[in-house]
């Protein structure tokens, strides 16, 4: 006998009929609240279609952990080594970027190490705390299976060719605090708890500081607020207009302290002039052509993607015509229509922009999804989205099961340096003495990363120099300056054209001038030639012995001993 029927049993002294119901109806509270509710059918498919999307995230990031940094994971890495250093942003390496980006990429190589398997293991993290955020604002706004739908549509997209999902981009870390701030102010507007707004506005805030365009988010949240004042009784305005101040607080919170910091530590006219003045100059350079041009490139790129623009379409439409659901229509429109922004602001349609876009598009194939199951069988909906899933999985086999982290770069990034970058990197480190620094001539900042070395030059990108804008005579002047000043060790130059980007009305004073001071200064010590199925890495006097058939080639020249 169990120790409930000997309180229950006749023989126990205190047992009387009312004392038996009363215990009967005790017991049965307890254990309703102890037992977990029982799953149904579509609940326990949806955690196994969630729990599928998360292992495959996992097994295909961690065996592409070692793909090779690119330029702008270079330069992110290499200003997050200097931070780890001690030296702030903008002393050594100029960009137009802000900060934010640099100090998440220092906070991931403190946790994880200066690697390349460390940096893409933290934006494993990145992503797997991106999807938790995103099933729980889905889930307040669709329900709990669209959740798992929107989720399951991220994890595939994310990792896709078509927007460069696998690497290190600022673009994720865009959209980690946009998906914090979404879901805490989803909560302070249930709650009204003063505190929620402020902590929202902090993680909007956070977005603009790691990438520009952040702040078409700030706006959607601050449209969100100013709905909900709008829509408020004249009674209850007032305390609606006081949580839109709080929001706006937080929002200017995080600039505000990053201004702050980088005025102490000393670099604040440099970052003021590049992240603000030459940042509008450079998003003026495109013209109506070459933004139609860069856009039908990205088109080709997409690739697969473009299959699930159709469902997310049909998503959009049906939402702005269901007006049951206004505060999904609402938020998930005004959503869709500032990420829109966020991604055709500058009118450079890079392929990696587009993750910003990634969770309205996965909420609007979520919706779609919900819409359909009114018309359709549940059953049907359930298999033809898992079929699309599988189709999906099968196209990109190869890039996410079969290639090899080298040939994924390849695959990605054609014959750009990116391969060559690491071991050209480590050779000359090997022959440099501690304080001796790099130049590099051309926009490989990844060398400087894989060296451990200092630029020479704080000019990590030639693309600022080589554009028609009225600094660049000015900018190509410095670098010669400081080419005479530093005298660094390794000149690598860069003969690739997309390291680069010279135009028709390119000045370039700093490409004639360079042979001379190469020529009085240095000595050719290695070459590096990018040939279709390998790369000829020559050194000493067979660098200048050997050439092959090919303009995409990496000189490396060493300072001549006593001069």
């Amino acid at each position: 006998m169990n120790w409930r029927e000997k309180i229950l049993s006749s023989n126990h002294p205190r047992r009387s009929w009312t004392g038996t119901r009363m215990g009967n109806l005790w017991f049965n509270a307890i254990g309703r609240s102890l037992s977990p509710p029982r799953m149904t059918v579509a609940t326990r498919w949806a955690v196994i279609a969630l729990a599928a999307a998360v292992i495959l995230v996992f097994v295909v990031r961690l065996r592409l952990l070692a793909i090779p940094l690119e330029r702008d994971e270079g330069e992110y890495a290499y200003a997050g080594q200097l931070l780890l250093e001690g030296i702030p942003p903008y002393k050594l390496a100029y960009n137009m970027k802000l900060p934010g980006t640099y100090a998440a990429y220092a906070a991931m190589m403190a946790l994880f190490g200066q690697t390349t398997e460390g940096i893409h293991l933290g934006f494993l993290v990145v992503v797997l705390a991106t999807l938790a955020l995103l099933f729980c604002v889905a889930r307040r706004l669709l329900g709990l299976p669209h959740a798992v739908v929107a989720c399951v549509c991220y994890a595939l997209l994310s990792m896709c060719p078509g927007v460069l999902g696998l690497e290190g981009h600022a673009t994720h870390l865009v959209v980690l605090p946009v998906l914090g701030g979404l879901l805490l102010l989803l909560k302070a507007r249930e709650s009204k708890r003063l505190s929620g707004f402020a902590w929202s506005g902090v993680c909007f805030g956070l977005s603009f500081v790691c990438k520009q365009p952040g702040l078409f988010f700030c706006m959607f949240g601050l449209s969100v607020l100013l709905r909900d004042w709008e829509l408020a009784a004249r009674p209850a305005r007032r305390a609606a207009f006081g949580r839109a101040c709080l929001f706006c607080g937080g929002l200017a919170l995080p600039f505000l302290l990053t201004c702050l910091l980088i005025w102490w530590a000393g670099t604040f006219d440099r970052f003021w002039f590049w992240t603000m003045v030459y940042a509008r100059t450079h998003a003026t350079l495109l013209n109506a052509r070459d933004a139609v041009a860069d856009f039908e490139s990205f088109w080709k790129l997409a690739g697969a993607m473009r299959w699930w623009w159709i469902p997310a379409g049909a998503g959009l439409i049906g939402l702005l015509c269901d007006k049951k659901r206004g505060e999904a229509r609402f938020i998930i429109g005004a959503l869709a229509a500032f990420s829109l922004i966020a991604f055709t602001a500058s009118f450079y349609f890079t392929r990696h922009y587009f993750i910003m876009m990634l969770p309205v598009v996965c909420l609007l194939i979520a919706a779609a999804e919900r819409q359909a199951a009114a018309l359709l069988p549940q059953k049907a909906l359930d298999v033809s989205f898992a079929l699309a899933c599988a189709l999906f999985i099968f196209v990109n086999r190869s890039l996410w099961f079969q290639q090899t982290p080298d040939q994924v770069s390849r695959f990605l990034y054609d014959r750009n340096p990116f391969l060559e970058a690491a071991p050209i990197a480590r050779r000359i480190a090997q022959d440099m003495k501690a304080g001796d620094t790099i130049a590099v001539l051309g926009s490989e900042p990844e060398i400087y990363f894989y060296a451990r070395r200092h630029s020479a030059i704080p000019y990590i990108y030639m693309y600022d120099l080589m554009q028609p804008h009225r600094y660049s005579l000015m900018m190509q002047q410095e670098v010669i300056h400081d080419l005479e000043t530093a005298k660094p060790a390794y000149l690598l130059i860069i003969y690739i054209s997309t390291s680069w980007y010279f135009s028709q009305d390119s000045n370039q004073p700093l490409l004639k001038w360079l042979p001379g001071y190469n020529e009085a200064y240095y000595d050719w010590v290695g070459m590096a030639w990018l040939l279709p199925d390998r790369t000829e890495y020559l050194w000493g006097a067979e660098a200048l012995k050997r050439s092959f058939d090919t303009p995409l080639r990496i000189g490396i020249l060493k300072r001549k001993p006593g001069v």
